[in-house]
């Protein structure tokens, strides 16, 4: 049990120092708005409607592209370090990933002077295109789908062999 907790407060601080990076680099404007980033000139391309498709319509930028893939290499890192590379430990993986894409994002309005949360509303966060009830919806599908996930593997665990 304590290797949860442990996990937890790592994947915790990892977000935040994550977030508090990226309040740096973006300043008062939310999704690179300002930044000399790499933004495709063919946004009708497959990859680009794929990528934004699954962003939920947001723009498709070189800088978040970056940042979602080095999270996603970071959270991989135990595999290079022996932990077996099975089903049951990348759904975890994966699992992790993107409860830590919500955390990371949330924490990015928590610290961030110029977003305080009482403006935490689809008026202020235009790049958050759709919402449901008080969060943007990619909050509930990335949060509840690991925790399915999760669950499936906790009866996976228990059933007899």
């Amino acid at each position: 049990m304590s290797e949860i907790i442990i996990a937890n407060i790592y994947i915790f601080v990892l977000a935040s120092v994550l977030a508090i990076l990226e309040i740096q680099i973006e300043g008062p404007h939310g999704w690179a708005q300002n930044l000399p980033t790499w933004r495709p000139k063919n946004s009708k391309s497959k990859l680009n409607r794929l990528y934004s498709k699954f962003m939920s319509g947001r723009e498709t930028t070189g800088y978040h592209i970056t940042m979602f893939t080095f999270v996603f290499l970071i959270l991989h890192l135990p595999y290079v370090f022996t932990l077996p590379f099975n089903l049951y430990n990348w759904s975890m993986t994966l699992s992790m990933f993107l409860i830590f894409i919500v955390l990371w994002d949330y924490l990015w309005f928590v610290y961030n002077p110029h977003y305080p949360l009482k403006q935490f509303n689809k008026e202020k966060i235009w790049w958050h295109k759709q919402w449901l009830l008080s969060a943007p919806r990619d909050y509930y599908f990335l949060f509840y789908s690991p925790l399915a996930s999760y669950y499936r593997q906790f009866c996976f665990m228990m059933m007899p062999v």
